[in-house]
């Protein structure tokens, strides 16, 4: 049930090779994250006519106003570092943290 996960070089290219449902679940994790990377740039952009006589950029397009608010969560063993630019976040992120340590934990003592 648990398999057997292998790494190599191809050339310049790693690849992992495993068996069982951790591998799997574990290349389907790698996945998702890979996607969600690629897909985070892209940008959707509104096609609008535009009008050469209408006056300046700044008249046609006026600056948006926007705030992204984050955080992370980085694990160095069982010590949680939490940074965020909003409290909400960070508290959020601590209560994510602690649910990661206590399912490792559980985790540990299963196997």
């Amino acid at each position: 049930m648990f398999g057997e996960v292998e790494t190599g070089f191809l050339l310049f290219f790693p690849f992992l090779v495993g068996s069982g449902i951790y591998a799997f679940l574990g290349f389907i994790l790698v996945f998702i994250a890979i996607l969600l990377f690629m897909f985070g740039f892209v940008e959707t952009a509104a096609i609008e006519p535009i009008d050469l006589h209408s006056g300046t950029e700044e008249e046609r397009y006026p600056p948006a106003k926007t705030s992204m608010k984050g955080g992370g969560v980085i694990l160095i063993g069982p010590i949680p570092i939490v940074f965020s630019s909003n409290w909400k976040i960070a508290v959020a992120l601590m209560i994510v943290a602690m649910l990661l340590i206590i399912t490792v934990l559980f985790a540990m003592k299963l196997l």
